[in-house]
């Protein structure tokens, strides 16, 4: 590197394919060991797959991880690390001079974090999974201002070290409830990590500068293939990049040559998983999709023939869940989208499942709502608890009986409603606290009760400002804003994207709460920092929704 620091790397190279090819770089921190191993179950066979196909691949440990020297800091070094890595390869004797990046997570996030260096030899990159590339999603673990705990914790803790090594095992499920944030990693026995700088300094504090993520300053030149599942955390986050490298790519080749995949799958999971697949409890069907092929295609298209002729495939692919079938547009949101408010309404018992909350495109009536969230006893988030991942579905009936929990639904559908795109909710609120959180979750209620979670979202109510921005990528947390107990503030909160079809019987429904626990971080509703404290504060919450206080969601209708 630049610096001088040595970044270890395996390189694959097929016999008798000719002295210079084109190659593909992966740049792992999760060691590049297991890339030796063949077959493509696990994904980590992707080596053999590529180069048994004529390409050169090289896998990199990335500074301070596993062969590599250097300091290992999560996104610190990994835009210039990867450019002269790019290089590097370039000026080796058996580089036909064309690179093209391969990986998922941190993975993807480091091929876009180099693309707006514009390394020379960079032809094409395949980042999947890598919406924490975004400067207000850092890594994935902050979301809306808030930190994705259920896993970024574990993440630090057991990948994010700097000794490459598992540390001693934990039962997370009773761990996650202690407090500070802070210091749970030297409690926990964990390696050195830099959780506790992670979780301390707010997403509006100049400390993330330092990191090189993409935001409204970026300017790549490099066709790219995007690949994102609705269960990610992150979707919408790859989604936006996909249409950030179309609008502030520096050519038109680049412009024109972006591509985006969404699968129904977990994180990391398109081109791995069985058929049918289960996305924790939900079976979305057959979701077979030819992703090695189109690899190669998409390799061989950038890398060897330098993107002469037409790389024919639509530009957006998705998978539609509950139709279960793959679908193609030409742009995101789709053509045609119908941005549809759907709003809430009670007799001011919207409480559980059991109560009056409805859910129609009629106007928003009725008494407000109200509810009590205690930091002690968080609205738990059961597909973090039940299936062990924050991005899965789980059956949310047992937690829609919840009082701190508000439930409205349709009434079953008489005809079947394709909900696909971004989803955005806008609530008038009130508090007794001076700062606390509103997380709305939209679900798909099956005609035998089944209540399947598509997507969420979390506001944290001190940076309601930040979220008017478009894109959110723009969003300014640097001024963050406590509430006046009891006054009613409009929030917006943002909640991913998705791609469902609601059929006949099914009733579409959104739940209001103000904890989603373990999978964010619980506001302690002190109005202090969240990470430090250890004292809690209780908030009675209150939703409107009246004519002059039209709470709703906005739902992306395809016709």
């Amino acid at each position: 590197m630049r610096d001088g620091v040595g970044l270890y790397a395996d390189i694959y190279r097929p016999l008798g394919a000719g002295d210079r090819l084109p190659t593909i770089l992966i740049r792992t921190q999760y060691d590049k060991a297991p890339y030796r191993e063949r077959g493509l179950k696990t994904g980590k066979g992707v080596a053999h797959q590529f180069a048994g196909q004529g390409f050169t691949v090289v896998v990199q440990d990335i500074r301070g991880r596993f062969r590599s020297e250097g300091a290992f800091h999560p996104a610190a070094s990994d835009a210039h690390d990867g450019y002269d890595t790019v290089a590097w390869v370039a000026a080796q004797p058996w580089s036909n001079r064309k690179v093209g990046g391969y990986g998922c997570s941190a993975l993807g996030i480091n091929q876009v974090m180099m693309a707006p260096l514009r390394p020379p030899a960079l032809a094409a990159v395949l980042p999947q999974g890598s919406g924490g590339a975004m400067r207000n999603r850092p890594f994935g673990t902050i979301t809306s201002g808030v930190p994705e705990f259920g896993w970024s914790f574990k993440w630090f803790r057991e990948k994010g070290n700097q000794r490459s090594q598992i540390p001693p095992i934990i039962e997370y499920h009773d761990f996650l409830k202690t407090l500070p944030l802070a210091d749970m990693n030297e409690r926990s026995g964990g390696f050195p990590n830099d959780w506790r700088a992670w979780v301390t300094h707010e997403l509006g504090d100049p400390w993330w500068r330092q990191f090189a993520l993409f935001d409204e300053s970026s300017c790549p030149d490099v066709p790219g293939l995007f690949i994102e599942s609705w269960y990610d955390n992150t979707v919408n986050g790859g989604i936006e990049l996909f249409n950030a490298f179309k609008n502030q790519s520096m050519t038109d080749r680049s412009r024109q040559n972006q591509y985006l995949i969404v699968s129904p799958t977990q994180h990391c999971e398109s081109e791995c998983a069985q058929t049918p697949y289960l996305a924790g409890e939900r079976d979305v069907g057959d979701i077979c999709q030819d992703y090695w092929s189109i690899y190669l295609r998409w390799f061989d298209h950038w890398l060897r023939r330098d993107g002469q002729g037409e790389f024919n495939m639509p530009h957006v692919q998705y998978y539609l869940m509950g139709a279960n079938r793959w679908k193609s547009a030409d742009s995101w949101p789709l053509p045609g989208t119908s941005f549809t408010p759907y709003y809430f309404s009670s007799g001011g018992h919207a409480n559980t499942s059991n109560g009056d909350g409805k859910l129609s495109t009629d106007m928003a009536s009725g008494p407000a709502d109200h509810y009590r969230y205690d930091p002690a006893d968080p609205t738990p988030s059961p597909e973090a608890i039940r299936t062990r991942s924050d991005g899965s579905a789980a059956d949310q009936r047992e937690v829609d009986l919840r009082p701190d929990r508000l439930v409205y639904t349709t009434e079953p559908l008489r005809s079947g409603v394709e909900v696909t795109g971004p989803l955005r909710a806008t609530l008038y609120v009130s508090s007794s606290a001076v700062d606390t959180d509103f997380i709305v979750t939209l679900s798909d209620v099956y005609p035998d009760g089944r209540v399947y979670n598509l997507q969420k979202g979390v506001a944290r109510a001190r940076y309601r400002e930040a979220y008017t921005a478009q894109p959110r990528y723009r969003e300014d947390y640097s001024r963050p804003s406590l509430l006046t107990p009891g006054k009613i503030y409009r929030i917006e909160v943002s909640m991913e994207a998705t791609g469902n079809w609601f059929g006949p019987g099914h009733c579409i429904r959104v739940q209001v709460a103000s904890s989603s626990f373990p999978h964010f971080a619980r506001n302690l509703n002190t109005g202090g920092n969240n990470a430090t404290e250890t004292a809690t504060v209780v908030a009675n919450n209150t939703l409107y929704h009246d004519r002059d206080n039209p709470s709703h969601i906005i739902l992306p209708v395809v016709a």
